[in-house]
């Protein structure tokens, strides 16, 4: 099992750890900004006059014990940087010198000798590219304390560095490769996780149990707990699940590290946001807190893992009640939205009817400022993008004998956005098979014959030459104008659509949107209820005319958004629509 403990470089030089650099790794390469950008963050903190407690964390340390030494799996170019810095200060201040730990590299031959007497070192830099780079790192922290005005400053960053400077030391058990794990850290650029590090540390024995002498129990605990976690992993990268009540894409390798994070939120001592591993420490400062309180660590530890579990179970409630998953994650997901963790105070604070009551309540108040019979594309997009969704989300919650939801992961992952249902006067076409495609797919639908002659004549102009700019714009409005009276941005002339679709017919005339979204839809791509329903002119109360989108379509459209949407306003008007 690995071990993950918390230490000081104190600790570590009093223990005079000998470290082990494998072949497989690459030598010493730091650069001179990133060592000088060490020295001054630590010389930041020590000027923030930081309390005994605070602390200074350094990225993970990845080890594993060898016979050789303390075999170093990753990190060894920040413990080789403080060890030369750790060098320079013992050859100015002679009173620290004795203490420290040594560094061996298994390819350089002389390695543990160079760094330790390296303020010697000019004559062998060139034995090797490491040797070389090292003593370039240890002239950069010479000149830096050089240029210090105060000449304190080596006393400063030492007592810094020894008490308050600390890195997580990450054990791995014996039959864990190393090589394999510095593969997926260093060659694949994947580095730990907030999630991984936490469960090491529930998963540790010292948090598990108060007698570690209880091998059996111990190991029960951890299975268990290993079990739950890996059965939350896997629900929570389910898309269905995770895009109902999240957003994020790509920012959690493992998606149980946000349920960690929420619940960090309730911790009495907060983490600076900046720092690395941020949720890992919360969690750690949280169990020492607790337990400097006089709590059993193991009791700290399973109280935290349920308040873990409650959340999930939550969340799971919320996706498992049609009527709470629909309302909730319109809520998370509309362009004015409501956090999660306010929804998750109600829902603490509340009985079950309150709770939902309270969410169309949050609904309702969003809505009630709002004119809806006015809102437009040009003047109110987000506040029109909001509309749609709700309105295609409570046209599938209406329908009782439906077991149908709204697909939350299509509509965060294929980016749905408002789409013109009647094209508005679009960029006049210039070439020529763009010109001929768009008169040939009016000629299919025109039902006026004297429009049709006309458009035959200009289809053979455009087959001997493409049609100038002005005199082809005439002929694309005449289109536009045939198939819908006018054009309009306000809301009944909008709905909602996926970016590859939206893309597919750009600012087609309305029976070629009208083909396309029907072909698309018989061929299982998502079209949300609303859109499907327009293009099918399920609301219009004239049927007649199939191809076109005029005004008696749009007065019909906006009337059925304001029934459906009719439970969670209050004080609207219907109106005539403009």
């Amino acid at each position: 099992m690995t071990k993950l403990d918390p230490k000081s470089i104190g600790e570590i030089m009093k223990e005079g750890v000998h470290f082990w650099i494998p072949g497989y790794q690459r030598g010493y390469r730091w650069t001179s900004l990133q060592i000088t950008e060490l020295l001054e963050d630590i010389w930041e903190f020590h000027s923030m006059d930081p309390k005994k407690d605070d602390v200074y964390w350094l990225q993970p340390i990845v080890v594993k014990k060898q016979e050789e030494g303390i075999e170093v799996i990753d990190g060894q170019q920040r413990l080789t940087t403080v060890l030369l810095i750790v060098k320079y200060i013992q050859s100015i201040i002679p009173f620290y010198e004795g203490t420290g730990y040594t560094l061996r590299y298994e390819t350089r031959t002389g390695s543990e000798t160079f760094i330790t007497d390296i303020k010697n070192g000019e004559d062998s830099r060139n034995d090797n590219i490491d040797f070389y780079h090292m003593y370039n790192a240890y002239e950069t922290i010479k000149n830096w304390f050089e240029q210090q005005s105060d000449k304190n400053v080596p006393i400063h960053i030492w007592q810094r560095l020894t008490d308050q400077v600390n890195v997580l030391w990450y054990e791995l058990d014996y039959q864990y490769d190393g090589i394999d794990l510095f593969t997926r850290i260093n060659i694949g650029k994947i580095p730990l996780t907030n999630a991984e590090l936490i469960k090491a540390l529930f998963l540790s024995k010292n948090n598990l149990g108060q007698d570690k002498d209880q091998h059996d129990y111990l190991k029960m605990k951890q299975i268990e707990l290993a079990t739950q976690w890996d059965t939350m992993e896997t629900r929570l990268q389910e898309p269905d699940f995770w895009y109902f009540i999240q957003s994020a894409t790509d920012k959690y390798e493992n998606h149980i590290e946000w349920l960690f994070e929420l619940v960090t939120d309730n911790f009495p001592q907060q983490i600076d946001i900046h720092t690395s591993y941020r949720t890992f420490h919360a969690f750690h400062e949280e169990i020492e807190r607790q337990t400097d309180q006089g709590k059993l660590r193991h009791q700290v530890v399973e109280d935290l893992w349920i308040e873990i579990q409650k959340l999930y179970n939550q969340f799971n409630e919320w996706f498992d009640n049609r009527e709470l998953y629909h309302l909730i994650g319109y809520l998370l997901a509309s362009e004015h939205p409501l956090s999660v963790q306010t929804i998750l105070k109600n829902a603490k604070s509340m009985k079950k009817d309150e709770f939902t009551e309270s969410l169309y309540s949050s609904i309702r108040d969003r809505l009630q400022d709002w004119d809806i019979t006015e809102l437009n594309y040009d003047n109110n997009r987000k506040q029109v993008k909001d509309v749609l969704l709700l309105f295609n989300i409570l046209t599938l919650q209406h329908d009782r004998h439906s077991k149908q939801r709204f697909d939350f992961d299509r509509y965060k992952n294929e980016r749905w956005d408002i789409e013109h249902i009647h094209a508005l006067q679009s960029q006049v076409l210039t070439k020529q098979e763009e010109q001929l495609a768009f008169v040939q797919d009016a000629l299919a639908y025109i039902e006026d014959s004297d429009l049709c002659t006309e458009l035959e004549e200009k289809k053979q102009e455009i087959l001997v030459e493409t049609m100038e700019t002005e005199q082809f714009e005439k002929i694309q409005q005449t289109i536009v104008d045939y198939f819908g009276q006018g054009y309009s941005n306000h809301i009944s002339n909008c709905t909602l659509l996926d970016s590859k679709t939206n893309r597919a017919y750009k600012n087609a005339i309305f029976p070629k949107k009208r083909e396309e979204i029907i072909s698309r839809d018989q061929t299982g791509v998502y079209i949300p209820i609303g859109t499907k329903n327009v293009f099918l002119k399920y609301y219009s109360k004239q049927t007649k005319q199939i191809h076109h989108w005029n005004q008696e379509d749009r007065e019909a459209y906006m009337q059925n958004i304001l029934e459906v949407l009719g439970p969670v306003i209050t004080n609207h008007l219907v109106r005539e629509v403009g």
